[in-house]
This record gives C-alpha cells, sequence and structure tokens, in this order.
C-alpha cells in the first residue's frame, strides 16, 4: 500500500504527462479543491466541489495555461495531510506573459483518495500576468 506522500507524488507525475483521468480516478466523489485568490482577479480562483468540476478546472487550466515548468520541489507528510512546496512557470494564454511563481498545495487524504486540495501561491503576479490585474503606475497602451 502506497504511503500519502507517494500518492501525491503519483499524482503530480500524473499531471506532468497530461493523465487528468489518474487524477481524478484518485479524487473522492465529494472533493474540495481550491484556489486561493480572489475569482474577479485571479483566474481558476475559488472553490469546486466534486470530481466534475475539478475536471472542469483542469479543462480552464489547459485552455488559459501553457506549462514551462512545474515542479514539486518537497513533499511533508502530516498524516491525513500532505503539504508540497513548489515551482511553476507558465505562459498565460491572454497576455503570452510568463508567469514564475512557487507554490505551497495542501492535499487532506481520506480512504486513499484527495478529498481536499488547496493552492497557495502569488495571486498578484498571477493576476498581472494574466491580464486581469495592472501594476500601478503602468501605462496604458495608445489605441
Amino acid at each position: 500500500m502506497r504511503t500519502n506522500v507517494e500518492l501525491i507524488q503519483m499524482l503530480y507525475e500524473a499531471f506532468r504527462n497530461g493523465r487528468i483521468d489518474t487524477i481524478l480516478e484518485h479524487c473522492s466523489d465529494t472533493i474540495a479543491w481550491d484556489c486561493i485568490g480572489n475569482p474577479d482577479w485571479v483566474p481558476l480562483a475559488g472553490t469546486r466541489t466534486g470530481k466534475a468540476a475539478v475536471q472542469r478546472f483542469f479543462e480552464e487550466l489547459a485552455r488559459g495555461y501553457t506549462f514551462e515548468e512545474f515542479t514539486p520541489e518537497s513533499f511533508h507528510d502530516a498524516g491525513d495531510r500532505v503539504f508540497c512546496f513548489g515551482h511553476e512557470r507558465v505562459n498565460a494564454t491572454a497576455t503570452e506573459q510568463t508567469i514564475d511563481v512557487r507554490f505551497l498545495h495542501a492535499f487532506r487524504i481520506e480512504s486513499g483518495k484527495v478529498a481536499g486540495f488547496t493552492q497557495f501561491s502569488d495571486t498578484a503576479a498571477v493576476a498581472i500576468g494574466s491580464g486581469t490585474l495592472r501594476v500601478a503606475g503602468e501605462k496604458t497602451k495608445a489605441a
């Protein structure tokens, strides 16, 4: 039987290989999937409940961003929780800007499945790179 950390490592490998079906197979039916941030500024921010909502999250992620790098760096076992610190670099489809951030992912495991996920990252960098938030003092382009 795999450990909770091994489960999360396997799911990250599935993500890198585009195997969203594998991720969904290892989520509980009532999973709570949360990306921290103001949904008005941070695309994909908010809480989704259930596998269908998580699948839509991954579809929106694929439409909005292209990953150049996705590196889980350290895993921390805390019983029914696993925490992962890492780094990602993506290109935002809408702006063609690169977003380079560190992340913390928190997973809650129940009966061998992911029952909860929360992502913490630099939401200002995501909002600016996604074109939903402007930097103070930034000039707008002339039409």
